[in-house]
């Protein structure tokens, strides 16, 4: 609902005065295709740069995202991850000029100098090949659909998205939302949980419902990639049970839908160590039942606004080797993206979100 209203929000006209700013936009590479897996999964590879090379999986609210080195060029892929999968492709497509026009009318491009970007459509060709643990799916394909994306460096005016970027972070920063997190090290596996009550009613007036949502997450390395694996589903009513932030002692239940399983609560007195207990677990493509209780596990509950969530922080810190969030600028930026880019550029604002 947030991501609608922001589109919305984001063709409202800018006032006349807001002081014109400029951004870079150096060179970068973008391959990307999709893929389909076996069991309703679908899937998506995509680069950055010349040697990042990401293989993402979809079904519903689940999340498979694995991470790799590999060798890119605008003419193909190549690249192991681990056991699990294997990409050798080759590119045919037929370059194509953005048009520099279309760019002033609805783009961040508009208003830019500098040689326009180049968007190649075409297909993919060679060796695509992905068995998930226990089988969960597999991909054997040798064709698919995709695009070649060269952007070239550009100096672009932003005054009227500058405007806009403030006008989102005053009217959805100041969401409130209610957060409980639990996390641990298990195995060198890093599990978080998390459990989100968003409160509607700085934006839609008081008396409007709140909106739940839990995410289990697992992030690990093996074999020179990174793995992550997330579940995200939301919750009615009676999923999310709390008391008010700085109550003392702090409380809160958990009843998350499939794919989690059973409950956990959270108890917090001012200077006795927390505790966070119950059989909670989540199933995950690949990984199985993993607990989300037991030794090692540290909870904590919290309350934030959106901006200071989306910008990255949490009631725990964050650990060292867990990617960031991306801002409330950026996801506004992300929006006035033209329709080409606009679906990756959120996709790529919600899996940083999810990791």
């Amino acid at each position: 609902m947030i991501l609608v209203a922001t589109l919305g929000l984001l063709t409202m006209p800018t006032g006349a005065g807001a002081k014109p700013s400029f951004d870079v936009k150096e060179r970068s590479l973008r391959l990307s295709l999709a893929i389909k897996g076996s069991n309703g999964f679908r899937g998506f590879i995509s680069t950055e740069g010349h040697k990042q090379v990401g293989l993402t999986l979809l079904k519903g609210g689940v999340l498979i995202d694995l991470q790799t080195s590999g060798r890119v060029s605008r003419h193909g892929i190549v690249a192991r991850f681990g056991e699990l999968a294997k990409v050798s492709v080759r590119f045919q497509g037929k370059p194509v000029t953005v048009d520099p026009q279309r760019d002033r009318r609805g783009n961040s491009e508009r208003r830019c100098s500098g040689r326009d970007p180049i968007v190649e459509p075409g297909f993919f060709h060679g060796t695509i090949r992905f068995r998930g643990e226990n089988d969960f799916t597999r991909i054997d394909t040798r064709r698919a659909p995709g695009t070649v994306e060269r952007r070239f460096r550009r100096i672009c005016k932003r005054s009227p998205l500058a405007g806009l970027e403030a006008a989102f972070e005053e009217i959805f920063g100041a969401l409130r939302i209610d957060l409980l997190e639990a996390r641990a090290r298990v195995d060198g596996t890093n599990v978080a949980f998390e459990a989100a009550s968003f409160d509607f009613g700085s934006l839609l007036g008081p008396g409007a419902p709140p909106s739940y949502g839990f995410v289990g997450r697992t992030v690990e390395r093996d074999a020179g990639m990174r793995v992550i694996r997330v579940a995200n589903v939301d919750g009615a009513d009676g999923t999310f049970l709390a008391g008010k932030p700085g109550a003392n002692p702090q409380t809160a239940t958990v009843v998350p839908p499939k794919p989690f399983l059973k409950t956990a609560e959270h108890l917090k007195e001012r200077g006795i160590p927390g505790s966070w207990i119950g059989p909670l677990a989540v199933r995950l493509p690949g990984a199985g039942l993993v607990p989300l209780t037991g030794p090692g596990f540290k909870s904590a509950f919290c309350s934030l606004t959106l901006a200071e969530l989306v910008d990255g922080n949490r009631c725990l810190p964050r650990r060292g080797d867990e990617p960031g969030a991306n801002s409330l600028a950026a996801l506004a930026r992300a929006a006035t993206q033209g329709s080409g880019s606009q679906s990756q550029a959120f996709w790529d604002a919600r899996l940083s979100w999810s990791r």
